[in-house]
């Protein structure tokens, strides 16, 4: 399904970063802003993917599981912030456009709600937060962070064009 989004793209399995998130209870957080992963006042360039894929290990179809929060529409936000401040603006706050000098405004975030086994696709340069878990189980999700062939040599685009690597999502828009 992921390999649909980016053709005529591949996805790099070589790309391994795989992380398990975890989020206890008791923890009433309620998120204030998002990050982007991988930006780091330490590197040369951030640590980019092109797609985030999610697969819920328990149940999270109710408020305040510790959902992960997302920022609809928050990669155009995103591109816009690269354009006019460049594109490694968001190492110095580790990635979070809310912590900026001029602080970029994104809106309310919304709880990504769903049931054990359920996949989230999300494109790179959306902007996003784990929430609070008050729900008396342990959240787990695991999170694949994948990349096309040959992403590492044009991240720097994808920032500025974020639908570089998306041609099969982009030609449906314009079909309508």
């Amino acid at each position: 399904m992921a390999n649909e989004l980016v053709a005529p793209f591949d996805l790099d399995h070589a790309f391994d970063h795989i992380q398990v998130a975890t989020t206890v209870p008791p923890w009433s957080h309620v998120p204030g802003g998002p990050h982007i992963d991988g930006h780091r006042p330490d590197q040369d360039a951030p640590g980019t993917f092109t797609l985030l894929a999610g697969i819920m290990l328990t149940d999270q179809s109710a408020a305040g599981s510790g959902n992960l929060w997302i920022w609809p529409g928050s990669h155009l936000e995103h591109q816009r912030l690269f354009a006019e401040r460049g594109t490694r603006v968001l190492q110095q706050s580790f990635g979070h456009p809310t912590l900026l000098d001029l602080p970029l405004e994104l809106g309310s975030g919304i709880e990504v709600r769903g049931g054990r086994g359920d996949l989230l696709l999300s494109h790179y340069l959306t902007g996003h937060n784990k929430g609070g878990n008050t729900s008396g189980h342990v959240r787990r999700t695991i999170y694949f962070r994948l990349a096309v062939s040959g992403h590492a040599e044009r991240w720097e685009q994808t920032f500025l064009h974020p639908s570089m690597e998306y041609s099969p999502v982009c030609s449906s828009f314009s079909e309508e």
